[in-house]
This record gives C-alpha cells, structure tokens and sequence, in this order.
C-alpha cells in the first residue's frame, strides 16, 4: 500500500473509569488525548481524531466512533492491532474501516443508543461495581417504563441539560426509544436518541430513579419536561452506570438494531 492519504473509521471500546471523558484536554488523561498520542506515534505525525460523543468523565464506550486522517503504508487490516500495541489496556480498537474523506465521526452519525445499569442488590456486585450504578433497594420498574414514555419524540430537554460552557443552539433533541428492563437484580435503561444534550441521559435516569423509588409519580416527569427548567428535574445520575452502546450511521440501521433488541427483550 502506498503513502497515499486514507480516511478511517475506528470503533474504539473504553473503561471510562480513570478517564476524564473522552475529549482531549490539557495535562489530564482522556480517552481522545491517548487515541491521538498513539496514532501520531504510529503514523510519524501529527493526528486528530474526531469522535462521535463526548462521553463525560467516568462513562464507558462499548461502540464509540473516531474517524481520522492519516498518511501511512501500514495495512487498514493491520492499524487496530498496531494501534493497540500502543495503547492501554483500558483503550483499545475492535474495529477499522476505510471512509470518504466526508465521513465524519460526529457529524455523520445519525442516532446513538445509551445504556444505563443500575445494580439493586443489597450488596454491590464487586465486579459489576464500575460499569453499575449500586442502589440497594429495589424499583418499579413498570413505574419507570410509563414514565419513559413522555420522552419519546421531539421535546425541548433544556430541563434535563446541565450546565455547560458550550452551549448548544437548540436544546431540541429526538429520542427515538426508552426502555426499562430487569436483569437478575439489575436495571438498565435503554435510549435510543438521533442526538443529545450535556448530561441528558444521566438527568433523564436520575428522574427516573425517582419514579422508581416512588418518590414521584410517573406523571411528574412529564411536568418537569414542559418546565425547560432544571430544577424541575431529577438529580443527574453518576457516571460509572453509562455507557454509549453503539453509534448509528442511517437510519435503517439504528432502526434494524432496535428490532433486533426489542425481539429478545420483550418484557
């Protein structure tokens, strides 16, 4: 193969535990910042890799997305073994494909689904303890599913935003699905959404572990959503329960995915 320049796509899987989320930041250890060393290192110059979500501090990635520019002779079959060689054990490709050179990770993402755990057991299970969010009491789960439902479609989150010095343009966003599920003691939630807010998805599961505590009605929720205010909302839940599944590139695609899911999780 020659030097010619390549464009890739990398599914990159992640521990967020000691990671300071994903995106590069100065002097700490982030999953972008670690991605970039070892692919400039690997292809003898300077690399930036773009990623579909900027996961924050503690969050894991199952299906993260990265797309870059490189100009290198090393075999695309060959850069995921390369790459993680170089790179932690905590970070490491499962996946490396060719791309346009207008693939973008981020930009060309049409949906992504997230998932929640949340371990109910009296005591925690000590090797789910970083991928599970421990409340030792047990939730109503069909309580929590009614109260999903008001997030499905197009609404105005502004009351499930944190704050943020990057502000978005529109707290509009599309959630495409929710859903609540037990197994064997844990609870996950499920959102399938064409994109999201700072902090959304852990602000939506902390309002829904409230509903599941009984310490709201399902009702409630609906309410807070109206507010577009975030006080109205429920406390953001910790980072150690998410993690960004998989990131979707059509909609045929995500739609396909959620069949798939949905078919062998019918409660």
């Amino acid at each position: 193969m020659d030097g010619s320049e390549r464009h890739l796509k990398l599914t990159v899987q992640y521990d967020g535990t000691e990671f300071h989320g994903w995106q590069r930041q100065l002097e700490l250890r982030t999953a972008q910042g670690l991605l970039e060393e070892a692919c400039s290192q690997l292809f003898g110059r300077s690399v930036e890799v773009a990623g579909a979500s900027r996961t924050d501090r503690g969050v894991h990635a199952e299906g993260q997305v990265a797309s870059l520019a490189c100009v290198h002779p090393v075999p695309t079959d060959r850069v995921g073994r390369a790459l993680n060689g170089l790179l932690s054990s905590d970070l490491q490709i499962v996946h490396v494909e060719p791309v346009g050179a207008d693939f973008h990770a981020r930009f060309s993402a049409f949906g992504k689904l997230y998932r929640y755990v949340v371990d109910c057991r009296e005591v925690a299970r000590v090797f789910r303890r970083r991928y599970a969010y421990h409340h030792p009491r047990r939730l109503d789960v069909d309580a929590m599913a009614k109260a999903s439902e008001c997030f499905v479609g197009e609404h105005d989150f502004a009351a499930f935003q944190c704050a943020t010095d990057q502000q978005p343009s529109t707290t509009v966003r599309y959630i495409d699905a929710v859903s609540v599920d037990t197994h064997d003691d844990f609870v996950e939630v499920n959102v399938w959404g064409r994109s999201f807010l700072y902090k959304m998805v852990r602000t939506m599961v902390g309002t829904l572990l409230e509903v599941g505590r009984g310490a709201w009605a399902p009702e409630r929720v609906a309410a807070a959503l109206e507010t577009v205010d975030r006080r109205a909302a429920g406390p953001t839940a910790p980072p150690e329960g998410l993690c960004l599944v998989r990131v979707f590139y059509a909609e045929e695609e995500m739609a396909s995915a959620r069949a798939a899911w949905e078919a062998q999780n019918v409660r």
